[in-house]
């Protein structure tokens, strides 16, 4: 998390350095010295053009959703463009007419760059529940037809009127109602988008820091208001909307609003699995939120094979690129069932308390029945699951090519089996459960996934007291649709909405290997009025599960 909160600082004053040396290049200026002068605005626009390329990039590595990533690269580059065009028509053409239809193609980014962002405001999000329906899209029709308009200004002057005789007179003009039709769509744009975002940062932690996108949006704002008024020439109006449009979507980024990639380390830290992960030097890099207390001879120990750190506690470790991760399992449980039986055993085999040994006994045996009679239940419902885990153990040795995609495999059934069997105990003894006992449940699972390097993140909003039928149905779906996403994965997004009348569950699997099997549980889904859904859109499966509270039967 330092780390990366450094990198951002770092990346933070780059751009602003870099930012304020375009201005300074700016207003330099050597009328005297052409060369000089045309290089200092060459070096300038550069800056300005592999800024926004530069953050473009950025974007395709770090947002998830392919829709926002996509418009957003595209706006970037519509603003690189811009600088581009600029560039262009003061530096390499001295041709009247040229510089005018370049003067025309300024309002490219200018009318799409805006509608994009807008584009990606609704987008944003919007995967949970269904895609944004392609109408939206025809917004770009109209500002189609309005770009043209620019671009045939010469033959009907509706956007600018030029004094008689001539064609395009930059210095000498007025503007028409096509103009302004432009300027209303561009602010249009702009404003809803800013609106649209601030409706949607329903997370508290982003609305606690909505205020820097809007204060970085208001003063991008001004700065370019001023620039058109002319008010101040530092930044031309093309750099003030390129700067306002990045550094209000990074804000947006930086909060949380716009779901990234980023702080994986934090994901690792606030799990509840007792693990930690070592540089190759053996300095801790990350720790869970159970953090370990490891001696330097217990981690070389780990290296070699499974160390006892006390009778209840086991350390495991496996190598990763970099270093080596390290995590515990408790076997108490184990070791208090072997002493009940040795204490079982003791009774047993004492013939002066032979009656109160064969009363205890039978309760025992009692007790034995019902444990194995659950026992063996759960055994029915996850032995699927432990077949593979068989199959996976086959053959496995540490120095295996395939050892650490075993292994992470075996973590994720083991992640189920353990959380399966538990909620099948809830289900005998409770009639009603919290919702959030199924997001601790997928929230394991992901841990384990992400430990084989797929990206995993769970959204959660809501609780609600629900059948346990509800929540092992959802769960059951969740790890059906996991089991057939492996081992190709590289990506899955849950969302889960509770509402008090039942839950919605979304899966966003991307490279998927096999899509689900779209008769799961078809019955269990029938009887208690569920749905389950299935998409595929640009490489990425959906999977949406809706199931109401027991009983409702809609």
């Amino acid at each position: 998390m330092t780390y990366r909160k450094s990198r951002t600082r770092q990346i933070t004053i780059l751009y602003g350095v870099l930012f304020l040396l375009a201005g300074i290049l700016h207003e330099l200026g050597f009328p005297d010295m052409p060369l000089l002068d045309t290089m200092c605005f060459l070096l300038h626009s550069i800056i300005y053009i592999g800024l926004a390329v530069g953050w473009a990039i950025s974007i395709r590595q770090r947002i998830m959703e392919p829709c926002v990533r996509r418009l957003l690269t595209a706006a970037a580059l519509l603003a690189a463009l811009w600088i581009f065009l600029r560039t262009c028509k003061y530096r390499l053409f001295s041709d009247s007419l040229i510089k005018c239809y370049l003067w025309y193609l300024y309002y490219l980014p200018q009318i799409f760059a805006p509608s994009l962002v807008f584009l990606a405001a609704l987008e944003l999000g919007h995967v949970e529940e269904r895609p944004l329906s392609r109408r939206w899209y025809l917004l770009l029709v109209p500002a189609t037809l309005l770009f043209i308009g620019i671009m045939t200004n010469n033959l009907h002057q509706l956007a600018f009127r030029f004094p008689p005789g001539f064609v395009c007179n930059e210095a000498d003009y007025t503007h028409g109602l096509l103009y302004f039709t432009v300027l209303a769509w561009v602010l249009g744009m702009m404003i809803a988008s800013a609106v649209i975002l601030f409706y949607k940062s329903r997370v508290s932690y982003s609305r606690r820091y909505f205020w820097l996108p809007v204060s970085a949006f208001l003063a991008g704002l001004v700065l370019s208001l001023l620039s058109f008024a002319n008010l101040q020439t530092v930044y031309k109006l093309p750099e003030a909307f390129c700067a306002t449009f990045i550094i209000t979507w990074e804000c947006c980024i930086q909060i949380g609003l716009v779901p990234s990639n980023a702080n994986y380390g934090g994901f690792f830290s606030a799990s509840t699995i007792s693990a930690q992960i070592a540089d190759s030097d053996g300095r801790v890099v990350f720790d869970s939120a159970q953090k370990l207390s490891l001696t330097g001879k217990q981690r070389r120990q780990s290296e070699n094979g499974v160390v006892a750190i006390d009778s209840d506690t086991r350390l495991h470790s496996q190598p990763i690129l970099g270093g080596r991760v390290y995590w515990t399992d408790s076997v108490a449980r184990i070791n208090r069932l072997n002493a009940e039986l040795v204490e079982i055993g003791s009774l047993l085999s004492e013939d002066n308390e032979l009656t109160r040994a064969e009363n205890e006994a039978r309760q025992q045996q009692a007790r034995l029945a019902e444990q194995n009679r659950l026992y063996d239940g759960m055994l029915a419902l996850v032995r699927p699951q432990l077949d593979r885990i068989e199959s996976l153990l086959s053959g496995l040795t540490a120095n295996a090519p395939d050892c650490a995609r075993r292994i992470g495999q075996i973590s994720i059934y083991g992640a189920y089996i353990k959380r399966r069997c538990n909620l099948a105990l809830i289900q005998e003894h409770e009639k009603a459960v919290r919702a959030q006992e199924l997001a601790l449940c997928i929230r394991e699972s992901l841990d384990y996934v992400s430990a084989t390097g797929v990206v995993g993140l769970l959204q959660t909003r809501g609780d609600a007291v629900l059948p346990p039928e509800v929540i092992i149905l959802a769960y059951d779906c969740f790890e059906s649709a996991l089991e057939s996403a492996l081992p190709t994965l590289s990506a899955l997004l849950v969302n889960l909405y509770v509402r008090p009348d039942g839950l919605t569950m979304r899966l966003s699997m991307e490279d998927v290997s096999a899509p689900p099997d779209p008769e799961w549980s078809k019955d269990a889904l029938s009887s208690m009025g569920g749905s389950l859904r299935m998409e595929q859109q640009s490489g990425t499966v959906y999977v949406t599960l809706r199931l109401p509270k027991a009983g409702d039967g809609t």
